[in-house]
């Protein structure tokens, strides 16, 4: 398998020549605002109880899900921006620490009865979310700061990872709770791995890529949100998984990624209130409501699958699609800021005024577009 990125080295030494003759070039507005959002927020001590989805699991995996964006966000910020790094680095592996903490790994302990990540490493299943995203998270700082001891970390998160994919199965987030874009998580950190190290885990990708097209609904093309282990559907395809799936897979098959954003186009591209957006659900499954996945639907219309298309979008080079986005979200964005349950932080500030959606929107928006 082919990765159609340039080697990150040579993306960093190409960067870095362009910024010693003409200086580093600024991050548009925006991405500047979000990034100094992001940046707050790594140094605000966030926890759990920063969350009021309702649901303590919901609550900690929020927690996580905002340092690894951050940390993935920052760190592709300074691959982008190189005059981004004496500011952000350091709160990027703030961000990175809190991820590794305790209470950033408590919601994948609880869920398996107290048992560690860490003791189960070595194990062929299990743990995609927490292995896949956080994976993403290690594996971009490895390609900013190869020298830091949180490289052992994602050495050994990697091979976890390849262990788990060359099963040939979809992996289970939870016992018995299969999430198919969990698994492109996974194929897409150990892709970024490769790439960052020159280790060859083609065969363990194709593996993971191969049970993923499994998962993909064939009337729709969309990717099915959840399974059981015996690969029964607990839920319909849908946007947020099927755009958050192409967004991981863009490295790792870009064909793959394509033909997942295509078809979510294809079902569920529209607008609302004469901005450009995303539906949660496709025709077929329109009477659906919203969830902790997709957030409240307004007219069908879901923030999560607007924002997650727009790093998709970034990823297959479709800008037109991306300055849509970016529209949608700073006109629409204090709307949902306000309607998510749980998006709004306790003390406002950042950008959007969200903790995680400041995170999120960063890695979105600052997702290397193919050459």
């Amino acid at each position: 398998m082919t990765l159609t990125f340039l080697p990150t080295a040579l993306l960093v030494s190409l960067l870095s020549c362009a910024a010693a003759e003409e200086g580093p070039p600024p991050p548009p507005p925006f991405t500047a605002e979000l990034a100094e959002g992001a940046r707050g927020w790594a140094d605000a001590g966030l926890n759990a109880e920063d969350y009021g989805t309702g649901v303590a699991l919901f609550d900690a995996e929020w927690l996580f899900g905002t340092q690894m964006m951050t940390a993935v966000g920052l760190g592709q910020l300074i691959l982008l921006h190189p005059g981004e790094r004496a500011e952000s680095l350091p709160k990027m592996e703030q961000a990175l620490n809190a991820m590794l903490s305790e209470e950033g790994l408590a919601f994948d302990k609880k869920k398996y009865k107290g048992s560690s990540i860490n003791g189960r490493l070595k194990e062929n299943k299990g743990s995609a979310a927490l292995l896949g995203y956080g994976g993403l998270a290690l594996a971009t700082h490895r390609a900013v700061n190869p020298e830091s001891d949180l490289t052992k970390t994602e050495q050994a998160w990697a091979e976890a990872i390849a262990r788990r994919l060359k099963t040939g199965k979809l992996i289970e987030t939870y016992p018995n709770e299969i999430y198919p874009v969990d698994n492109a998580a996974l194929i897409g950190a150990l892709a970024l791995h490769d790439q960052v190290t020159g280790e060859d885990h083609s065969a363990a990708i194709k593996a993971g890529v191969t049970a993923i097209k499994r998962a993909v609904d064939p009337k729709t093309g969309l990717l099915i949100q959840a399974m059981r282990a015996n690969g029964k559907a607990l839920d319909t395809p849908r946007g947020s998984g099927t755009f958050l799936a192409s967004w991981f897979l863009v490295r790792a098959d870009p064909a793959l990624a394509r033909a997942l954003f295509d078809a979510g186009r294809r079902e569920l591209e529209g607008s609302v209130l004469g901005l450009y957006a995303m539906r949660e659900h496709p025709a077929a499954y329109a009477d659906r409501g919203g969830d902790i996945d997709s957030g409240p639907l307004l007219m069908g219309y879901s923030v999560s699958a607007t924002g997650f298309a727009m790093g998709a979008a970034a990823g297959l080079g479709e800008q037109e699609i991306v300055e849509d986005i970016l529209r949608t979200v700073q006109f629409g964005g204090p709307l949902a800021v306000n309607v998510v349950p749980g998006l709004k932080a306790p003390s406002g500030g950042g950008a959007t005024g969200s903790h995680l959606g400041d995170a999120i929107l960063l890695a979105m928006v600052t997702t290397p577009g193919r050459p």
